[in-house]
């Protein structure tokens, strides 16, 4: 099982493709983490397959089920798809973690947008209002290693999200989304450009509140 991305001529594996048996790794992308409040700036090539919440930083999905911490009401894999990739874990400890795509603009294949969905899971508690401390996802886009866009940018607080809420305790407040459909617009870049897009997922600048998030794109 594979999940696809269309992005120049050919197709890139985001995940893993099992080849007779063997397994191909995600030679395309660069995965990060780190530690803190800043952005992930450790590299690494670890990952794992079907993790649990708890687990793995970098978890590739190919078999369908329900994130526990939102009451089992988040599908892990959206409808329609046949695998996804969670991005950080329900640890705390102000971790945060990445993944990188980068790629140049062809003349002979430039697709207007570049589709993605995802599905966010925030911790925080009725005392834990600062914004500026919160759990954080974010999409950027980098045109020749300059930044130029940030498509989204989402902490528990976000007035432009529609959260769901589980309230399982005074101190565990779950917010989380249903899968959201959204994209990129390339068309407005030339050729030979590099474009690099980044997912990023951060814990709270505190370390007492998990965040993360899952992802399809194609």
């Amino acid at each position: 099982m594979f999940i696809l991305i269309s992005l120049i001529v050919g197709m890139t594996l985001f995940g893993q493709e099992m080849v007779k048996g063997e397994r191909v790794y995600l030679s395309k992308y660069v995965l990060s983490i780190g530690y803190g409040y800043n952005t992930p700036n450790i590299a690494t090539t670890e990952y794992q397959i079907n993790s649990p919440t708890h687990d793995a930083r970098h978890s590739v999905h190919t078999e369908q089920g329900f994130d526990k911490n939102t009451s089992s009401k988040l599908a892990i894999i959206p409808e329609g798809e046949v695998s996804s990739i969670r991005l950080g874990n329900s640890n705390n400890g102000s971790q945060s973690e990445k993944i990188t795509y980068t790629f140049h603009i062809n003349s002979d294949y430039k697709p207007h947008t570049i589709n993605y969905k995802y599905a966010l899971v925030f911790h925080t508690t009725d005392s834990n209002t600062e914004e500026r401390i919160q759990p954080k996802f974010k999409v950027k886009v980098y045109q020749n290693d300059l930044l130029v866009e940030i498509p989204l940018e989402a902490n528990p607080y976000s007035k432009h999200i529609n959260f769901n809420i589980e309230n399982q305790s005074k101190d565990r407040i779950i917010k989380w989304t249903d899968w959201t459909s959204d994209n990129i617009d390339i068309s407005q870049f030339k050729e030979n450009d590099k474009i690099t897009i980044e997912f990023e997922s951060y814990d709270c600048a505190r370390g007492r509140y998990f965040g993360y998030g899952y992802l399809v794109i194609n």
